[in-house]
């Protein structure tokens, strides 16, 4: 099953529990292997003593008169030589006690338990056996001196130690099997491990609790969302949540507001259809009825009242489809480097015949073999198509229309300038154009009053800044586009 499918709480607790099992297992296991290594030296140190303590027995110093008591039987148990040399029994106690408390003092049981575990060996110097325990072979155990393990014929295994005492004359041998340090090694990991595995079930339980409350500002994010109206778009309180979240939130209020603008675009576009096509659909509904109840000019004047409705009709829907498409936009689409004099040599032509159909002179000028901007080629087709032929549309019979481009000089960007001879716009309403439907009153022309918003637009989007000025000679108007210099760029010449 892929981890996606789970839950944020469930793949954050699942990690939890295996990094601390993980954790647990390194725990459990150094655990354990102290414990190895310090049964070991305890019982080591414990052989060591066993048979110091026979060597002082059998060679004791000035101060102790104990003696190795000749009479006693050279196949010995544990128990019989305890009870023969009280001595030994009363130090091995005071030896053991930091180490081996285990062992010393114990029950007899336990004491004869730990006898078939132990054997010892007392050589004379000479080699000939003194004294060995009842388990003890009567050849020597180990030949080496000091620490040493080996395998009798049985398969245990056995650690020795041997020891000469000072001048040679006697050599101690004692030996301990392994069963007993393995089974205290066994006790020791169970008690190592018993805890950790009862502790389980409460540490995961510790878990969930931790994660779940770590993770509640989520749900109370989650359930605040829930609650919310289709219609509700206003942002979230970033400071509400945690540090680790507050990205998510942010970029959750920026893609609230974005809806938020693509929804008031909607209504916008809604709203200005509904304004702009219920009076020329009216119009030309009222001019049909016209031309399907008259003959003659008044039919032909029917007609051609319907045609020019249904070309307002048809213009008003493009500017309204441009302005929807364009008003959400958060950034230039598609941005790219633009030959904008080849641009406008191509819009000129292709409005020509427009302007030649009222007798008027399109031109086009520019000083430079070409001009390169930064923006969308079609974008800006659109806004110098929109403003050429507003210029046409606005400028009388026989009227002059000039396209003008400079390059880049003087530490400011590219300038686009469209000039015609028109009535113009009064300076008070330069501003006011820029509004969607508005239209210049006592106008004799019947605009959609889009166009220039749509230029805006475009020239929002190409940070550019879009204004109207007197024409040539103070006639007519010029609308003036000037670039961001860090949007235009100037060719080699």
């Amino acid at each position: 099953m892929r981890l996606a499918r789970f839950s944020l709480s469930w793949r954050l607790l699942l990690a939890l529990v295996l990094v601390s099992a993980g954790y647990w297992v390194v725990m459990a296991v150094w655990t354990v292997r102290d414990s190895i290594d310090t049964i070991d030296e305890i019982f080591d140190i414990h052989l060591a003593q066993t048979a110091l303590a026979l060597l002082r027995v059998t060679d004791p110093d000035d101060d102790d008169p104990t003696t190795l008591p000749t009479t006693m039987p050279a196949r010995a148990g544990l128990s019989e030589t305890l009870a023969t040399l009280p001595h030994l029994k009363q130090r091995l106690e005071q030896l053991g006690r930091g180490a081996g408390r285990a062992v010393a003092g114990s029950t007899q049981a336990q004491h004869e338990n730990y006898e078939r575990q132990l054997r010892y060996q007392v050589f004379a110097g000479d080699g000939s056996l003194l004294l060995r325990s009842s388990n003890a072979p009567e050849t020597p155990i180990t030949r080496v001196d000091g620490f040493s393990d080996d395998t009798d014929a049985d398969g245990r295994t056995w650690r020795h130690y041997a020891v000469w005492d000072l001048h040679r004359d006697y050599r101690i041998l004692v030996s301990e099997a392994h069963d007993l340090r393995m089974s205290l090694v066994r006790r020791a990991a169970v008690h190592a491990v018993t805890p950790l595995a009862l502790g389980l079930p409460v540490l995961l339980l510790l878990l969930w609790l931790t994660v779940s409350r770590g993770l509640d500002p989520l749900g109370a994010l989650t359930r605040e969302l829930r609650r919310r109206r289709a219609d509700d778009l206003s942002p979230l309180p970033p400071e509400s949540a945690p540090r680790e979240v507050r990205p998510l939130v942010v970029a959750l209020n920026a893609l609230l507001a974005r809806v938020s603008g693509a929804v008031d675009s909607e209504r916008r576009f809604t709203a200005d259809a509904a304004h702009e096509l219920r009076t020329p659909l009216a119009a030309m509904q009222a001019h049909l009825h016209m031309a399907l109840r008259t003959d003659g000019k008044e039919h032909e004047l029917a007609l051609e009242r319907l045609q020019q409705g249904l070309e307002r009709g048809t213009r008003a829907v493009s500017q309204l489809l441009t302005l929807a498409r364009l008003d959400p936009q958060p950034a230039l689409p598609d941005p790219d480097t633009v030959e904008l004099r080849a641009l406008a040599e191509s819009v000129c032509a292709e409005l020509a015949p427009l302007a030649f159909g009222k007798q008027q002179d399109l031109g086009f000028e520019c000083d430079a073999p070409a001009v390169l901007v930064d923006g969308n080629a079609d974008l800006l087709s659109m806004l110098l198509a929109n403003l050429v032929d507003n210029a046409i549309r606005y400028s009388p019979v026989g009227g002059r229309i000039a396209v003008v481009l400079h390059d880049a000089r003087d530490g400011a960007g590219a300038c686009l300038e469209v000039h015609d001879d028109g009535p113009g716009v009064p300076v008070a309403l330069r501003e006011q154009v820029f509004a969607r439907f508005f239209r210049v009153p006592g106008g004799e022309h019947d605009g959609t009053g889009l166009g220039l918003p749509v230029c805006r637009r475009i020239a929002e989007l190409h940070r550019a800044r879009i204004t109207l000025h007197d024409g040539p000679d103070g006639r007519g108007l010029t609308v003036r586009v000037q670039f961001a210099v860090k949007a235009a760029a100037a060719s080699a010449r």
